[in-house]
């Protein structure tokens, strides 16, 4: 190797190196609101494929568009608590999955708990 090929390397390395730490110590909420949007997307993805499996039904339709509206409205809170509401609504919305079957009262049981993660009309601002 070159003498100025191996310096050109090593300055180069150092420099995305420090470009990479930059990123990660200073502009850490920027990636993680880019990695949320990502995240949310494949897992509404990834939901949807699961819920196919089940019978088809106006509840199985009705499930989903919830779960897409809950997902709309988490991409605007912050990171954490979305994550968490998240992993908390795919946790419970699996259990229709794994029965394979969704009648009226599972959806409705699933509407309730989604009403936890509602926030009232006069705090929405």
């Amino acid at each position: 190797m070159k003498k100025g090929c191996f310096i050109t390397s090593v300055v180069l390395f150092t420099v995305i190196i420090a470009a990479v730490v930059y990123v990660v110590k200073y502009k850490k909420d920027f990636l993680k609101e880019f990695s949320k949007n990502k995240v949310m997307d494949l897992a509404m993805d990834e939901f949807d494929k699961k819920l196919s499996e089940v019978k088809a039904s106006v509840y199985r339709d009705s499930l989903q568009s919830e779960l897409h509206e809950f997902f709309r409205q988490n991409k605007h809170i912050p990171f954490d608590s979305a994550m968490s509401r998240v992993q908390g609504v795919l946790s419970e919305a699996q259990l229709f999955v794994y029965d394979k079957k969704i009648d009226s009262l599972d959806f409705n049981n699933f509407k309730n708990y989604l009403t936890r993660y509602e926030r009232s009309e006069k705090n929405r601002n």
